[in-house]
């Protein structure tokens, strides 16, 4: 900035100009002149002590670092997806969620969201390659034909089955450890000669037939109940394996005393239904009862 003085109008370089708020040494001293000028005297003097390196310097424009790996990754995203809020050169104060930017931390922001965002953007590019391998093993499996170019960019594609795979004809033998907890049996289901085939004191569970045995510990009591409960079942068992015989009744008709006698009336408080009762007045029970059943099921 120490170039050529231009005209006697303008103040000589280096100056501060007005507004300037940083320090400038023995100002505070200096009355009577412009702002510019007195910054120019003091810039310039030697009875002022300085570092003679003055504070402004000339703007040279510094050469754009080259682009790393990050920026070209970032750089195809957009070109791919069209996503213009995640870039390169993301600007501070942005409020928007950025991608895996909780894992890096230490730097500055537009350093931060670089590395994040790349790193994203690597995962799904690294997601898609694994997508479209996958894709292309099915193919080979199925017998067609699949594109060179898938095969060169592949990894790792190599198959030694082709589908449909067979199924398994022999079952393999269940492996048991004898090291593993083996679980208890029911004393429901285990035999009578069992000696296990009780419940401990203090089950509260229903056990069958133990309602009527007393005067023994609960183990025995609950042993005696089961097995006699086992028995039973086997019993009914054991009968339904059997062939049924139905005996049919053999039904009899046997004479009954007619209801309605033939020139004979009811016996007064007789409660049961007779024909057309309840059209005859004037006459006793008796003989408003008088042959009042159908001639057809009248007897004699």
């Amino acid at each position: 900035m120490r170039g050529a003085r231009k005209s006697t109008l303008m103040t000589p370089d280096p100056y501060h100009i007005p507004g300037y708020c940083g320090y400038c040494p023995q100002f505070k001293y200096q009355i009577g002149e412009t702002f510019g000028r007195t910054t120019s005297q003091l810039l310039t003097t030697s009875t002022v002590a300085s570092s003679g390196r003055p504070v402004l310097s000339d703007i040279i424009p510094q050469p754009r670092p080259p682009r790393d790996s990050r920026r070209a990754l970032i750089a195809a995203r957009s070109l791919n997806l069209g996503d213009q809020k995640l870039c390169d050169e993301m600007v501070p104060n942005y409020t928007g969620y950025i991608p895996k930017g909780e894992h890096y931390f230490g730097k500055p922001y537009a350093d931060t969201c670089l590395s994040a965002i790349a790193s994203f953007q690597g995962d799904e590019l690294k997601h898609h390659r694994n997508i479209r391998d996958l894709r292309t093993i099915g193919e080979l499996q199925r017998g067609k034909e699949v594109p060179q170019e898938l095969l060169s960019n592949a990894t790792l594609i190599t198959t030694k089955y082709k589908t449909p795979l067979k199924a398994i004809t022999v079952r393999p033998k269940e492996y048991n450890s004898p090291q593993a907890l083996q679980h208890s049996l029911s004393p429901f289901i285990m035999k009578n000669d069992d000696p296990k085939k009780f419940y401990m004191s203090g089950y509260t569970g229903f056990v069958p037939r133990a309602r009527g045995k007393m005067g023994v510990g609960y183990p025995g009591l609950t042993n005696k109940a089961l097995c006699e409960f086992t028995r039973e079942g086997e019993r009914i068992r054991r009968l339904k394996d059997l062939p049924v015989t139905v005996d049919r009744p053999v039904i009899r008709i046997v004479d009954t005393k007619p209801i309605y006698v033939k020139d004979s009336g009811q016996v007064p408080h007789y409660t049961g239904h007779v024909p057309g009762e309840k059209f005859r007045y004037g006459m006793t029970f008796g003989f408003s009862t008088q042959n009042a059943a159908p001639k057809k099921a009248l007897t004699v």
